[in-house]
């Protein structure tokens, strides 16, 4: 990608890498066709004892390098697979003397693990920067954490790029031309509600909010229960927009809530497509006027089942993000500019 506006070019050339099993690849393809280069080739065999062995295919020597890798969700053993084999090219690519390595892993597995609901639950949101840490990467880069606070907090791993995907989502909202006045912009939870609040001020109906107030079983995994209804979404058009579709339990409780309360048509919108479990069923099965999801880490297989789907890609935005990254210009500018 050509930006006019650098002046001190990166002196390393940029490589880039996607996952070395295939799996997430479009995403990685079509960022390496908007900077203008294409994926670079590496080694990938499994043993019958299953391990596996894997390694960059051409030098990476003084080369500013990108890894695109997005495990996949919804199978543990695939997950940690693939966050093994992240691992492992880190540590190939290392041993080959690069000027730097920077993984780009769109939606980071575990981020949700930021607090301990009692004394015995370990805080997991670090377990994967410091492992990248300890195989040699520089930083990390990812869209959207689901609670930056948490990373923030501490030092003691690699630098993480919190990429702000808000702008995807408006610019989807806004191409639609709806009147935004017969709107609402509903707010799953409370820990939801500023952003919700700045999209609905974005959208131009910075009253236009309401609020579901619900209670999370720290006992039960995916589960949650709608306590009250703060705000009034009779007449009105509701756009649910989350950071993540994991199960949908939430969305289609949310929907169904102020369907009761005599909303009208509801869309849902989230950023990370993880949709684990009966996701896709629950989706298709609930009256959804739309569903907007980014590609960040939805499968092909899975896109194909969802009805109603409209794909957002982030491609171009990684691909910005990577850019400045790479001659060393600021990546918060891309949003906070309104590129």
């Amino acid at each position: 990608m050509k930006n006019k506006k650098h002046i001190n070019l990166n002196p390393y050339p940029l490589k880039l890498y996607g996952n070395a099993n295939g799996t997430h690849q479009n995403l990685a393809l079509k960022v390496a066709k908007l900077l203008k280069t294409k994926l670079a080739s590496s080694v990938y065999k499994t043993f019958s004892n299953g391990e596996f062995l894997i390694h960059h295919a051409e030098s990476v020597r003084d080369r500013d390098v990108y890894i695109i890798s997005q495990p996949r969700f919804g199978d543990k053993e695939k997950l940690s697979y693939d966050l093994d084999e992240c691992e492992s090219l880190i540590l190939a690519i290392k041993q080959g003397e690069p000027s730097r390595v920077t993984v780009i892993m769109p939606c980071l597995p575990y981020s949700r693990q930021d607090k301990s609901s009692n004394h015995r639950e370990p805080v997991l949101s670090q377990k994967i920067p410091m492992r990248f840490q300890m195989a040699g990467a520089y930083r990390l880069v990812v869209l959207k954490l689901h609670n930056p606070s948490s990373y923030n907090a501490h030092t003691l791993t690699i630098p993480i790029v919190d990429v702000n995907t808000d702008s995807l989502i408006l610019k989807h909202i806004l191409s639609k031309n709806f009147n935004l006045k017969k709107f609402k912009i509903l707010a799953p939870d409370l820990g939801a509600a500023p952003s919700c609040r700045k999209l609905a001020q974005q959208l131009g109906i910075p009253g236009n909010i309401v609020i579901i107030n619900k209670f999370r079983d720290p006992k039960k995994a995916n589960h949650s229960e709608v306590t009250e209804v703060i705000g009034d979404p009779n007449g009105y058009n509701i756009i649910i927009p989350d950071d993540m579709a994991d199960t949908c339990g939430t969305a289609v409780k949310a929907l169904e809530t102020v369907k009761a309360n005599g909303a009208k048509d509801v869309y849902f919108t989230a950023t990370h497509a993880v949709l684990s479990g009966k996701a896709i069923e629950n989706l298709n099965k609930a009256p959804f006027a739309g569903i907007w999801l980014t590609d960040s880490c939805l499968s092909e297989e899975s896109s194909k089942k969802i009805k109603k789907l409209e794909i957002i890609s982030t491609a171009k935005l990684i691909a910005q993000v990577i850019d400045n990254l790479h001659n060393g210009d600021s990546v918060t500018d891309l949003w906070n500019n309104g590129k």
